[in-house]
């Protein structure tokens, strides 16, 4: 007898053998059992998943002469043809040879006889979407209402292409790709039926190069075991498959994760030697990162979910701590961009290159929750220095930690405030026959004539009750005072913070607590931002720049004159031009 290759010989050949299609061999099992067989199926799914497979299964449990309930016996003469592919009553029909109505027409015509010696007529047409849309619309008829004994089993790997009109008229049954672990414990048991001794790393690269297909799986298999026998090493072996191996993977994965940017352009290097498809190798990066993330965040279920190995599992938590999810998921971004990138390039290799190394160089990002952790502690360590103080032996002022940006205001050195330069000295009093010192209230009320004098220590005092009302009166004046009413000159920053209700109320408040009446305010803004209280009796000394040096030292007459190559002749005020002309007289330079 000839050689039959894996994919042949390993051929399920009933319900029970069909890997990963429980959906379908179940609810098929229950049709036959209970009698409700369709006149029409249609099997969708990728290739070699088992759709001729369960067909054919069909076809035998349907026929079969010794039948116990609805598994084939595999014995009978109508199973035996029908596995040979000899049977008369069980037609295979390629769709894509036989795609015109010429053919659909003959098939017609078969349809009316009776079947020789089965139960069944059944035909198994494959690839069905490649018939024509005249084929689609002859077939109609029959497919609606076919003779009695007449079965139709359509297979196809795009389910789309199939006119409505068809597919309304079968029972559609969606063929899952075989996970990972599935295919590895069907190839484990292949390799101990065929006494060929293969690590697990190799027969797990080459479950997940497969990609849920049993016949791929079989046929790299088959391909694999007549280089077994030279003895060589699992390198060696994936090498000459050109299989895209695990370890280098997870080492492009780990180079990617340290910022390692020589190591991915010599993984790189590796995988175009090794003849590795570009665009196979970055799907298998997209797979490591997902793994990643999944554990990352899935906690104790991310296992159950991605089925791997318990090796692979491992490898892949010692990569937990080099990154957080964030950089993780944005890792797994760039690299399903860059798959796209790959695939329309016409230097994939160099694009593959310029993805890692945009990888290896993207910045490392923290947790929110991690980072507002940080700041929450480091606020509390700050707010603890600040509560502590200084020290009485060292006399020095304590630091200053605002804890808002209004706090951060600048404020001038007040009349009996000691300044930042300087050690703080003793309180002094602003009016020795006051009795109220600098930074407590006065014992009684303040005769209204006194406030003026003693604002600045007023506004001391509010330091300790409301700091931030008390920073944005650091540069204000009262003017005057008269029947419990108040001129409250303030910087014109804030001449609307207080002239708001609200904050007049508070200061009102305040105010009537230290100088024990109520102030009504009048708020009016300065200009002015010195250091000290502003002196109102002296006029501001007048510039000594001139007006022709002022001009010639602003940027857009130096320019204008360079680029023109002009000369400047002298310099007029806009205002006394206006007001020459108005009055009938030619304008005068100025001065």
């Amino acid at each position: 007898m000839s050689y039959l290759v894996l994919a042949r010989k390993w051929r399920p050949q009933s319900f029970d053998e069909v890997v990963g299609q429980d959906h379908v061999t179940r609810t098929l099992r229950n049709a036959i059992r209970g009698g409700r067989v369709a006149h029409a199926y249609l099997f969708t799914g990728a290739r070699g998943v088992g759709k001729t497979s369960v067909a054919r299964i069909l076809a035998k449990s349907l026929n079969c002469e010794l039948a116990a309930g609805a598994s084939p016996c595999g014995t009978c003469s109508n199973c035996r043809e029908i596995t040979q592919g000899h049977s008369v009553d069980v037609l295979e029909i390629d769709g894509a040879s036989n795609r015109g109505i010429d053919s659909i027409r003959e098939l017609r015509e078969t349809v009316r006889y009776r079947p020789s010696k089965s139960r069944h007529k059944i035909y198994i047409i494959d690839e069905v979407h490649m018939l024509t849309t005249e084929a689609f619309n002859a077939l109609l008829k029959t497919l609606e209402e076919p003779p009695e004994p007449v079965l139709f089993i359509f297979a196809t790997t795009e389910p789309h292409k199939i006119p409505s009109t068809i597919l309304s008229r079968c029972q559609r049954f969606d063929f899952r790709r075989i996970d990972t672990p599935r295919l590895l414990e069907h190839l484990k048991t292949i390799v101990a039926e065929e006494r060929v001794d293969l690590s697990e790393l190799v027969l797990y690269s080459i479950a997940r190069e497969a990609d849920g297909s049993m016949r791929d799986a079989q046929s790299l298999l088959e391909q694999l075991l007549a280089f077994s026998g030279e003895g060589l090493s699992d390198d060696e072996i994936l090498d000459v498959l050109g299989v895209v191996d695990r370890r280098s993977v997870h080492r492009a994965g780990g180079a990617i994760l340290q910022g390692d940017s020589l190591t991915c352009l010599q993984v790189v290097d590796d995988v175009y030697r090794r003849g590795i498809d570009s665009r196979r190798f970055c799907q298998q990066l997209c797979d490591f990162f997902r793994n990643l993330l999944w554990l990352s965040v899935g906690k104790g279920q991310a296992e159950a979910v991605l089925d791997l190995p318990a090796t692979e599992v491992a490898l892949l938590r010692e990569r937990l701590g080099q990154a957080s999810p964030e950089s993780l998921q944005l890792c797994l971004q760039s690299l399903v961009r860059g798959e796209e990138e790959i695939r329309r390039s016409s230097a994939p290799r160099l694009s593959l290159e310029m993805l890692l190394l945009r990888l290896s160089q993207l910045p490392r990002l923290e947790s929110l929750n991690r980072v507002v952790d940080e700041l929450e502690r480091l606020e509390r360590a700050v707010s603890g220095i600040a509560a502590r103080g200084p020290s009485v032996r060292e006399g020095r002022p304590a630091l200053d930690f605002p804890s808002t940006q209004a706090n951060r205001e600048p404020r001038g050195t007040l009349a009996g405030q000691p300044s930042a330069e300087e050690p703080p000295g003793p309180a002094l009093p602003v009016d020795a026959g006051g009795g109220g010192g600098v930074g407590r209230a006065p014992s009684g009320a303040v005769p209204p004539e006194e406030m003026v004098a003693r604002w600045p220590a007023f506004v001391q005092w509010l330091e300790g009750k409301d700091p931030r009302l008390a920073a944005k009166l650091g540069q204000s004046t009262v003017k005057t005072v008269a029947e419990g009413a108040a001129e409250l000159e303030v910087l014109e920053i804030y001449e609307n913070l207080f002239q708001d209700a609200a904050t007049t109320k508070v200061l009102s408040d305040l105010a009537a607590d230290y100088f024990g009446f109520k102030i009504d305010w009048t708020v009016t803004p300065r200009l002015s931002v010195r250091g000290d209280v502003p002196d109102r009796t002296r006029k501001p000394a007048a510039s000594k720049v001139s007006p022709r040096r002022l001009v010639m030292e602003s940027k857009v007459v130096q320019q204008a004159l360079e680029i023109l190559g002009g000369e400047l002749i002298e310099v007029r005020s806009v205002e006394r031009d206006q007001s020459a002309r108005a009055k009938g007289r030619s304008p005068k330079a100025s001065p």
